[in-house]
């Protein structure tokens, strides 16, 4: 693994200057060194299309109360898998893998006293058409899409789809919500990280960009003018990158397989990490110990949002690097407590993890969530929150 050290290379590049500059690893970890759950009962999905319409108040909330503020040092996670979305035979997608994550996280009863599992909302209209075009968003509601815009989504069109895609962003906007509200510590989605989702279509099974949606409502509603994404899938966030390539209120890092999808849609993040195959825990967790300093103290987000796949699980079937679980779960400790100790909201979102069959996968994103439990609850006790 030491001969291919030098070939880890970091694209870096600030908004307003080109071309972008490409990092040996040496030069990128220099740069770097300076620095029992409450379990919600889920409404029957309705049969209406969710978030609103184009003649519908775009400001209107989801309907039902709003949910009451979680308990201190309380991880609330959202989750979409109330929606149960019909896949052929042999469809490639383990949409298995999300209800399945929050059954182990529901059955752990260590996390009974620092997680609350609740059902996503619906993204309302005004939340969405922030990112993307609302053409789209109707045409994709009203099963307008082409034959081609589907097939490059990878998932053919249903009303169970509609309802999960909707319900996927509506928890990271409320998770970004709940962290906003307190000022503080850190709320998740067992769901979204759908970080190939551009503003006028999707691809790579990404239909939506939550991790955009939610960004732009916390820089529409509370004013924000820093906010940092840390993107670890194995796959580049190349909508993600896209939607903000133009805004320097968002910072976007990204580590990612160099050899991987996406090829010919890759897009230029702030901070581009490509890595070689087969990059192992050592390498991987040097680079990000070096550059999360730098990042919180260079850019002083006032909220980050981490996009949490576990696709660089070696074996993973569409990865290609070669992450242990325990560098996986090193790599989530190394983020939340960055995040907690900065004084950072902080945003947790799934992401890619494709092992077959997935219990890898599960095991690995499971993993993400009770860390950031039982980080955020050490840590609620530790500042007597």
């Amino acid at each position: 693994m030491r001969e291919n050290l030098s070939r880890i290379a970091g694209r870096v590049r600030q908004r307003a200057q080109a071309p972008r500059s490409r990092l040996t690893f040496s030069q990128c970890r220099h740069v770097g060194s300076n620095a029992a759950p409450t379990q919600a009962v889920a409404a029957a999905p309705s049969s209406t299309p969710p978030g609103g319409g184009p003649h519908d108040d775009p400001a209107a909330p989801p309907a039902g109360p709003p949910a009451p503020p979680p308990s201190p040092g309380v991880l609330v996670a959202y989750y979409a898998d109330h929606w149960q979305v019909p896949l052929p035979p042999g469809h490639r997608f383990p949409m298995s893998k999300y209800a399945a994550t929050r059954a182990a996280l529901a059955a752990d009863p260590s996390l009974a006293p620092c997680l609350q599992l609740r059902p996503a909302p619906p993204v309302c209209w005004g939340d969405v058409t922030e990112v993307h075009e609302a053409g789209y968003v109707e045409r994709f509601r009203s099963n307008r899409m082409t034959e081609a815009e589907m097939r490059n989504v990878g998932f053919p069109w249903s009303q169970q789809l509609v309802g999960r895609t909707f319900a996927s962003s509506g928890g990271t906007v409320e998770a970004m919500h709940v962290v906003m509200r307190q000022g503080r510590g850190i709320a998740a989605n067992i769901a979204g990280g759908t970080h190939h989702a551009f503003r006028d279509r999707g691809e790579g099974f990404c239909i939506f960009n939550d991790i955009a949606i939610a960004a732009s409502v916390a820089l529409r509603d509370y004013g924000l003018h820093s906010i940092l994404v840390v993107d670890l899938d194995v796959h580049q966030g190349n909508g993600t990158a896209d939607i903000f390539q133009d805004d320097p209120r968002v910072t976007t890092f990204d580590m990612f397989g160099d050899k991987n999808y996406p090829w010919r849609s890759r897009r230029r993040n702030t901070y581009d990490l490509p890595l070689p195959d087969d990059t192992g825990d050592e390498p991987y967790l040097e680079l990000l110990r070096s550059w999360l300093p730098r990042l919180l103290k260079q850019h002083r987000p006032q909220l980050l949002l981490m996009q949490a796949g576990v696709d660089a699980l070696k074996g993973d079937s569409f990865g290609r690097l070669a992450l242990s679980r325990g560098g996986l779960l090193a790599r989530n400790n190394l983020v939340c407590g960055a995040a907690l100790q900065a004084g950072v909201p902080m945003v947790i979102t799934m992401g890619g993890g494709y092992t077959r069959p997935p219990d890898a996968s599960v095991d690995c994103h499971t993993d993400v969530y009770r860390t950031a439990a039982y980080r955020l609850a050490a840590w609620a006790r530790a500042e007597g929150w």
